[in-house]
């Protein structure tokens, strides 16, 4: 009977512990995991009920019409407190005002079971005892026996042999020594051991701003922190320093978690009785900290709080915390926002008072150095470095190996700020005679926070400079030009740059890197604006002489270095195949084509002239433009047929579709021009003059021709002069089912296109197929959908693509 009884306890354990979990882990975690679930089974039943007692439920003494009484626990809310934006600053951008938490307000996220009390520590010897404790008494001696007895409702256990014993409102000390004393008068040769076996469930009230106000049932070593958590914490209204514990109608003690989160003090953290009263208040004072301290959060102040009370309950500043300027935003009694600066630093300011509702911002110190100088540009080690005083350049650039290849030592630029203005000034030197004469004024002092930017001679100064230029546009003022000049013409790199102190024309040449060969010797042209008295504009252009004193520049001058007239860059042809002197050809203006075929020494006698190919450089760029509209194309056709299928054509599969598209861009653009190479040879008018980056290949003969496209095996095949054009195909398996033969096409060895059916020089068989010469039998695009069209396009121009690089490999 004990052991069904067990049993059925035991089930009933884990169906109310299962409940519990299912009601708090569901809202954290979607429900208990099964090695929870394993965990509950296997506990023993006293365990069970003690735990279950722990989560608030009332385990009856009988199953029989009892229910659990279950409090599902609330989620506490995580309180955020929006603080009031701060005022910008003058030429500031109104940024959003940091939001805080509520200080404290996460602990209530953790749930209940994070604050559980412990039930396997010692019961304390005041512990009062009452309905539904279990004393444990064993006995030895002449009889050993252990019994665990149940506190009844009228406060007695039913002491086996021996009968009611009341221990109402007995301490659990004052109760052992009662049944001692029992056991010692009325049971010769036996003595006892009494401990606690499971402690009972009390009911309390928590009321006032908390999530879920109400009665807990809660174990009776419970606390009131245990029955906060027990009802979901308290609300964003709600007082976290004042929480009273009420016994009777009159406050017993009050609590103050601040002292449990800050220091740990669990002092005040009472034990609750029965019928005990949790009230929580409303909150009385907040204060916000936010910035440079290391708990920014919105705090709770029952009386007058002064700054520094508030910094150390915050945790202190951080190391970046800038105390001369710290910001108290307040909304005075008038409703209307005003603004506090505070300099901590000053003894007395931190005794501030601060009123409710109050946000102290304490700022962060400044990233900028200014003990140093920074090395930019064409550098093995570029950044920041420490700055002294009487430093010089060559302190920090010892010498040319701390640039990297290719420098230009000739000019490097310092921008400085000034210390008056603040505005940007640009001084310009010679890295080169710094090194050469250190001790000189060659080799410029530094001043904090200068930044040295060193050249090369392959980026494009006007560029690196940029940001520069346009920070010296924005700093001119009404009626004043910027402080930057424009040089173009035969220079390295032409634009605009900053105006250096003192600057003349050589110097700015040096800063655009120097003048090309196309510069027409010492001539060249100053464009200069100005504003008359009549506030008009007048331009004046200034001849100048380079070879002469050199003029200096102002702000807004443009200088033109004139370029030698008729002055072209070097251009070059290439010739490859079979010509005697194959190579790259420089181009004299006006030479032709047969003028370079001459001056290689002509064509050998393996060459085949029909089958020469021309390319151009203009072709080229032209045909890599539509190459890429052409993969724009099919990737917009492969997606299209994705989503819906041609009806009654064929379809190509997903891994073909890809293959599309990398033989596209395998495709290259050859830029060919068809050419009469035998015509231009023979003296006939169809010779034209040459452009840079033109060339030429001339193959060598090779009796063939190719067949491709709807054929059944595409090749190539020795040249038959009896042989016509439907002969070739033929001889490739014959056409395929979606062949087009109305629109079977030639392309000639020259690059030529002609079509048998359209074209007059078909009318005959013969003569018609040369060597070299490729068939082409084009796909019927009525019978089938768009991406096989696109497979079959683009295997006949891969295909062609690499025949077109094995006569350029001669």
């Amino acid at each position: 009977m004990i052991h069904s009884r067990a049993h059925a306890l035991s089930l009933f354990g884990i169906l109310s512990l299962s409940i519990v979990f299912v009601s708090q882990l569901s809202f954290a975690q979607g429900g208990p995991t099964p090695a929870q679930i394993a965990h509950l089974k296997s506990l023993s039943f006293e365990e069970q009920q003690e735990l279950a007692e722990s989560f608030g439920i009332e385990v009856p003494q009988q199953l029989q019409n009892d229910q659990p009484q279950i409090r599902e626990p609330v989620a506490s809310p995580q309180i955020v407190v929006e603080a009031e934006p701060q005022a910008k600053s003058l030429g500031e951008e109104e940024k959003p005002a940091e939001k805080l938490k509520r200080f404290g307000a996460d602990i209530f996220n953790a749930g209940p079971e994070a604050f559980l009390p412990a039930s396997d520590i010692p019961v304390p010897a005041d512990y009062i005892l009452g309905p539904g404790d279990v004393i444990v008494i064993q006995l030895y001696g002449k009889e050993n026996r252990t019994h665990s007895l149940t506190v009844n409702r009228e406060g007695q256990i039913q002491f086996p042999e021996i009968g009611p014993v009341n221990l109402a409102g007995l301490s659990f000390q004052q109760a052992r020594q009662v049944i001692a004393d029992i056991v010692k008068e009325q049971m010769i040769g036996i003595k006892s051991s009494i401990t606690m076996g499971v402690l009972r469930s009390i009911r309390v009230f928590v009321l006032g701003d908390v999530v879920q106000p109400g009665s807990f049932t809660v174990g009776s070593l419970s606390t009131m922190t245990n029955a906060l958590f027990a009802s979901g914490g308290i609300t964003e209204v709600g007082s976290m320093r004042n929480i009273q514990l009420k016994r009777k109608g009159e406050i017993v003690t009050t609590l103050d978690l601040y002292d449990l989160l800050l220091i740990g003090d669990t002092s005040a953290d009472a034990r609750l009785l029965p019928g005990d009263v949790i009230f929580v208040p409303p909150i009385s004072k907040t204060i916000s900290i936010a910035g440079q301290v290391k708990r920014p959060a919105v705090y709770e102040f029952d009386s007058k709080a002064n700054i520094k009370e508030l910094i150390k309950i915050a945790g202190g500043v951080t190391d970046s915390a800038y105390l001369p300027l710290v910001r108290v935003d307040r909304v005075t009694k008038q409703r209307e926002k005003t603004l506090i600066n505070l300099d901590l630093t000053k003894a007395g300011n931190s005794n501030f008072l601060l009123e409710s509702g109050d946000r102290v911002t304490l700022a962060s110190i400044l990233d900028i150095i200014d003990e140093q100088v920074v090395l930019s540009g064409h550098l093995k080690r570029p950044g920041e470095y420490q700055w002294k005083s009487g430093m010089r350049f060559t302190d920090v650039v010892k010498n040319v190996e701390g640039l990297m290849d290719n420098p230009d030592t000739t000019i490097a630029i310092i921008v400085r700020i000034t210390e008056a203005l603040r505005k940007t000034q640009i001084i310009s030197f010679s890295p080169q005679r710094a090194w050469e004469s250190p001790s000189s004024n060659a080799n410029p002092i530094l001043a904090p926070r200068d930044e040295i930017i060193l050249f090369d001679f392959n980026a494009d100064r006007a560029e690196l400079l940029t940001e520069i230029v346009e920070q010296l546009n924005r700093q001119s003022e009404y009626l004043e030009q910027a402080k930057t000049v424009t040089i173009l013409g035969s220079v390295r790199f032409e634009g605009t740059y900053p105006l250096v102190e003192n600057m003349d024309i050589k110097d700015l040449i040096a800063l655009s890197g120097g003048l090309l060969e196309s510069a027409f010797g010492f001539d060249a042209e100053v464009t200069r604006y100005e504003l008359s008295e009549e506030m008009e504009r007048v331009v004046s252009h200034i001849p100048v002489n380079l070879s002469e004193e050199p003029l200096h520049l102002r702000a807004g001058d443009t200088l033109q270095i004139k370029r030698i007239p008729k002055w072209k860059e070097k251009e070059t042809v290439s010739i490859r195949g079979e010509v005697k002197f194959p190579g790259t050809y420089t181009l004299l203006p006006g030479e032709t084509l047969l003028d370079v075929i001459q001056r290689s020494g002509g064509l050998t006698e393996y060459a085949y002239a029909k089958g020469a190919i021309f390319s151009r450089a203009a072709l080229r760029d032209l045909e890599e433009n539509r190459l890429s509209e052409l993969k724009d194309k099919l990737e917009s056709d492969i997606a299209s047929a994705g989503i819906a299928e041609t009806e009654g054509a064929e379809n190509i599969e997903e891994d073909e579709a890809k293959a599309l598209l990398e033989n596209l861009e395998r495709t290259k653009p050859l830029g060919r021009m068809v050419i009469d190479l035998p015509a231009i040879l023979s003296g006939n008018n169809d010779d034209f003059q040459l452009e840079n980056g033109d060339a030429l290949t001339i193959p060598r003969f090779k009796p063939s021709v190719t067949v491709l496209g709807e054929v059944q095996y595409p090749t190539s095949h020795f040249y038959d002069k009896k042989l016509s054009t439907k002969d070739y195909i033929n001889r490739s398996g014959g056409t395929k089912i979606h062949a087009d033969k109305k629109r079977i096409y030639i392309v000639k060895a020259n690059g030529r296109v002609l079509e048998p059916s359209r074209s007059a020089w078909f009318q005959s068989n013969s003569g018609q197929i040369e060597p070299g010469d490729t068939i082409i039998v084009p796909l019927n695009a009525d019978q089938v959908d768009p991406l096989t069209i696109w497979a079959k396009v683009t295997t006949i121009m891969y295909q062609a693509a690499l025949g077109a690089a094995a006569v350029g490999s001669l």
